[in-house]
């Protein structure tokens, strides 16, 4: 049955409610930034990023094959909110949506405030996504200036697979708003060493948790590891304040050895990951992977690698069978430039990787470690991939220094990294 006018016109004012929203939040934080990052001029990109998810989420919508384009997950996710819904607000539903599922709990509650139409709230997920770009931005401009941080954003914008699965009604743009947090917190951290700048590390990593909450886990190590980095610094080993973070970082691991510990018996592994592991090497798609071996911390060990380098390299363009498969095409070509840009920066930058770049190095890592271990097929690792591109889009831009390869070539010295501009503190 069509909808009537009075429906048809209230799903029209949500949705430019909704992107008048977040478009003019978008404006406003990169504005707020800006007023404390000179050259942090990142508006214009950010505007941009915002701006063509939004008309790729209503033009994918109005094809015939938009529900196979997006997958089945989406109709579960919407399912659960309906049904959290039609319970009282604050009932033990909501709060375990909250806790456990966070973008059920985002569905909900718009379900339940505006009566949300579909594309709305492909709308918030787009400015939930793009406020995680802008993030990752300020973090690179932390690490690298006000340049790195402008070119940063230009290339997350525009940026294929993340246009697409910015809008899909999923966990994707919780996690790269809990990435953005992580990576912006942590590069401050890194050039700071003030324990302060923990509470954005903090709240990127509950957002994590409680919307993929074995991402979660792997983002909180990394943010320990940056921690404690940072605590380590020469620059900062003197400090009273680096004591501060490097006690944080002892306290947190002595609360969550034991967690961690009984994650990884044999017994859990078998059920949480290798069980998974099989079912998923049974599939007869063409995107399966093959099965490997995880049942224990040695053959996690022994065999993640591999499976790494089929969540960064796969699927392959031969591999793809039909036309949802085929647009990922474009995604492909940009994971596979991404990471040959960042095998060439790494070489060139070696010595000073860790020292330029070293908080999204290890959200890098740590996110790569996380999705290799869960991935099940090649397109599920297809739509981890773009968060994890996005971070390494940041890591070459952030080292990359155009000018001082030919600089010393025509000196005939060897290259010597340029130290990232010492900025005046920025307010949080």
């Amino acid at each position: 049955m069509p909808p009537t006018a009075d429906e048809s016109l209230h799903s029209v004012l949500v949705t430019l409610a909704m992107f008048a929203l977040f478009g003019g939040g978008i404006a406003l934080l990169v504005s707020r930034m800006h007023r404390s990052r000179p050259g942090f001029a990142i508006g214009p990109a950010a505007l941009v990023a915002f701006g063509l998810r939004v008309i790729a989420a209503g033009l994918i919508s109005l094809t015939s094959v938009s529900r196979t384009l997006r997958g089945g997950d989406e109709v579960i996710f919407q399912g659960k909110a309906s049904l959290i819904v039609e319970t009282p607000l604050g009932s033990s539903e909501w709060m375990n949506a909250l806790l456990e599922e966070l973008h059920v709990y985002t569905f909900a509650l718009q379900r339940y405030m505006f009566d949300s139409p579909e594309l709305a709230m492909r709308v918030t997920q787009v400015g939930i996504a793009v406020i995680g770009l802008v993030l990752l931005a300020a973090a690179v401009y932390e690490l690298a200036g006000p340049r790195a941080s402008v070119l940063a954003m230009w290339l997350l914008a525009l940026e294929p697979a993340s246009i697409f699965f910015s809008s899909l009604l999923h966990k994707e743009a919780n996690m790269l708003l809990a990435i953005g947090l992580v990576a912006l917190g942590g590069a401050k951290v890194w050039k700071r060493g003030e324990a302060r700048y923990l509470v954005m590390v903090v709240v990127g990593c509950l957002i994590a948790v409680a919307t993929r909450q074995y991402a979660g886990w792997f983002l909180i190590a990394a943010g320990a590891a940056i921690l404690l980095h940072a605590g380590l610094r020469a620059e900062h080993r003197t400090a009273i304040r680096s004591l501060a973070l490097v006690a944080s970082v002892i306290l947190f691991a002595a609360i969550a050895a034991p967690t961690v510990l009984n994650a990884s018996t044999d017994e859990n592994l078998e059920r949480n990951v290798q069980r998974p592991q099989e079912h998923n090497a049974a599939d007869n798609s063409n995107l399966k992977l093959e099965q490997v071996n995880f049942s224990t911390r040695g053959a996690i060990v022994q065999n993640l690698p591999k499976r790494s380098l089929d969540v960064l390299l796969r699927p392959f363009p031969w591999q793809l069978g039909n036309i949802s498969q085929g647009l990922g095409l474009l995604g492909t070509a940009a994971a596979y430039a991404a990471l040959f840009f960042l095998i060439r920066t790494l070489y060139r930058s070696w010595g000073s990787i860790m020292t330029r770049a070293g908080p999204l190095v290890y959200l890098g890592f740590f996110l790569l470690m996380a999705y290799s271990l869960s991935s099940g097929n090649a397109g599920t690792a297809f739509r981890y991939r773009v968060q994890i591109v996005s971070v390494f889009i940041c890591i070459v831009v952030a080292l990359w220094r155009p000018g001082e390869r030919h600089a010393s070539a025509r000196s005939g010295e060897p290259a010597v990294p340029a130290e990232p501009p010492r900025l005046e503190p920025a307010q949080a």
